[in-house]
């Protein structure tokens, strides 16, 4: 008997060593194995071909069905391949955890009497160096790396980008290469790759790699018609910044014109100097008088409301002269009013008036802003939290439709900046309430606003409430789509203008997508907040994408809709004003 036992594990670990690593290992990947290889909208080899891919493609692995694989493109879409024509690999991924608790021990060993060497909190961020059963590796720091729990770990976001300081403009010698400038505690270019900075449209969707290698770990994905900046192209391989490290992605160029250059021999040519722009004030009070001079004995000439904009024309004292739209003037008390400095110049004080911890990444040329007053609604297929009436997730959330709404719209050169900040973790940290999430984003709108001068669409994106289906989901050619709601604050003084780009947004959507626009509805301060930070702008709207028993897919799908039919209305506006 115990020799039949001996032998059968015998057996058991010869096949284990014969199966190859994709059965052995849990595969993360694909690899196309043929030159041409079909994706398709669901698995079958009759059904709707969404796509193409090449030999040796590498396409990350969402969920298998018998002799089929869905994987996510580079565009961010996602089909079926047949395992047929590809090979199962295993791509090592960068990960990044946090702890869920507010003292967790990390120790020297993968056991739960080693030695401690640090405690962490739910505030920091850390690299999963690798897995060993039950235990993660994580990295404290360059040179020291320790174990913790994994049920003590959630998965999270990297660390925000740290900004990379603007290069002061020069010429440089065609031969001669550009030094780099780096950033603390992010790794330095290589020693070839700081020559010939620039920015590049992506035709297609690209790969991108920890180092400018075939072999190194794939981290993640560029899609096509993304405009991105890069630090240098040495071999075929341009340096980006993706999730604040440095990264690559390898695109040769070809060389059409004989007369054509590398970027190696492009010269950075001298910045001009940028035009000088008037400084403005925003009330901060509702309803403030306008006055006809320096002083409140002087007679009252108007009012106006919070997150008005108005040019200076000149300073008396704490009194603002300010220019109305029918370039009138009037007086206002520079108490009640924030100045704001215009862009590209130091305030008057050194002070920073951008709105500190609010809008990373943010450049000052956005022409739309994209953010999420309740940051973490989310679907009831997907959501942890689904207590009483709410369906939220921390990660899995509305935040994402708003990302890639922001993506499709980049994508089409429309100049957009998606917000990240988490509102209700910022409520949190000040103990105040759920009520106040308008308040909390408002600061961010602000912030937005004096960073852009260009700004003129704000996008406020939610979803609804528990909806049936039927009222909140539509399929329209074989694609199920989560209808749109546009909702009008009254009590915002401006609110008919709103109104106008709500309607005009809601015929086009019926015109391109029949019934995909559930119309809009005007609420005022008795049924909401009744101003949702419309007052910032003519161009603000607060749109409801589907409700809780609707999918992030489905919510991605009236993204890419409402990305094509406000496009098309920005082509048309500009036209219309030239």
């Amino acid at each position: 008997m115990h020799v039949r036992v001996k032998n059968s594990l015998l057996a058991v670990c010869f096949l284990l060593l014969l199966m190859p690593p994709s059965f052995a290992e849990a595969a993360t990947h694909v690899e196309v194995a043929v030159d041409q290889l079909n994706i398709r909208s669901v698995p079958g080899t009759t059904t709707q071909i969404v796509g193409t891919v090449t030999k040796a493609t590498r396409l990350p692995i969402l969920q298998e069905q018998k002799e089929w694989t869905q994987v996510k493109l580079a565009n961010g879409k996602t089909g079926w391949i047949n395992n047929k024509y590809v090979k199962m690999i295993e791509v090592p991924q960068i990960k990044y955890v946090k702890s869920n608790v507010d003292m967790l021990n990390v120790r020297a060993e993968p056991n739960a009497t080693a030695q401690i060497l640090q405690i962490i909190d739910k505030n920091g961020v850390f690299l999963q160096v690798k897995k060993q059963g039950d235990w993660a590796q994580i990295k404290l720091s360059d040179k020291v790396s320790g174990w913790v729990n994994v049920r003590f770990l959630t998965e999270t976001a990297a660390p925000a980008p740290k900004p990379v300081p603007t290069p002061a403009p020069m010429t440089v010698p065609i031969p001669q290469p550009v030094p780099i400038q780096t950033v603390p505690e992010v790794p330095s270019y290589p020693s070839d790759a700081g020559i010939g900075a620039g920015t590049i449209e992506l035709t297609e969707g690209y790969d991108v790699y920890t180092a400018p290698d075939f072999l190194g770990t794939v981290i993640g994905q560029v899609s096509a018609g993304t405009i991105i900046n890069h630090y240098g192209y040495a071999g075929g391989w341009y340096t980006i910044n993706y999730n604040g490290t440095y990264a690559y992605i390898y695109k040769p160029i070809v060389l059409e014109d004989p007369g054509q250059t590398l970027p190696i021999e492009i010269p950075v040519t001298t910045t001009p100097d940028p035009v000088q722009q008037e400084a403005t004030i925003r009330v901060k009070n509702a309803d403030t008088n306008l006055r006809s001079g320096p002083g409140t004995t002087y007679p009252v000439v108007g009012n106006v409301q919070p997150g008005q904009i108005f040019p200076i024309v000149q300073t008396e004292g704490d009194w603002y002269v300010i220019r109305m739209p029918d370039n009138s003037t009037a007086y206002i008390a520079g108490w009640i009013v924030d100045r704001i400095q215009p862009v590209n110049t130091l305030p008057p004080s050194g002070g920073d008036t951008s709105g500190v911890g609010y809008n990373n990444g943010m450049i000052g040329n956005e022409k739309v802003y994209i953010y999420s007053t309740h940051n973490r609604e989310s679907w009831r297929n997907v959501a942890r939290n689904t207590q009483g009436s709410s369906v939220d997730d921390p990660e899995i959330n509305i935040t994402l439709v708003g990302k890639r709404l922001g993506e499709l719209l980049q994508g089409k050169g429309i100049e957009s900046m998606v917000n990240q900040d988490d509102f209700a973790q910022k409520l949190a940290e000040q103990k105040k309430s759920y009520t106040m999430s308008y308040t909390e984003s408002y600061k961010a709108v602000m912030a937005a606003a004096t960073t852009s001068s260009n700004l003129k669409y704000i996008f406020d994106i939610h979803r609804d409430s528990d909806e049936p289906r039927s009222k909140v989901a539509l399929t329209l050619n074989g694609k199920t789509y989560s209808r749109v709601l546009f909702v009008i604050g009254t009590a915002n003084p401006t609110y008919l203008e709103n109104k106008k780009l709500a309607e005009n947004l809601h015929a086009r959507l019926e015109a391109t997508y029949p019934g995909l626009s559930r119309g809009v509805i005007l609420k005022g301060k008795n049924e909401g907040n009744g101003v949702y930070n419309q007052s910032v702008s003519e161009g603000s709207l607060l749109l409801e994408f589907g409700g809780t028993n609707n999918t992030l897919e489905e919510c991605y799908n009236t993204a890419e809709a409402f990305a094509d039919v406000f496009v098309n209305y920005m082509l048309e506006s500009q036209i219309a004003i030239k």
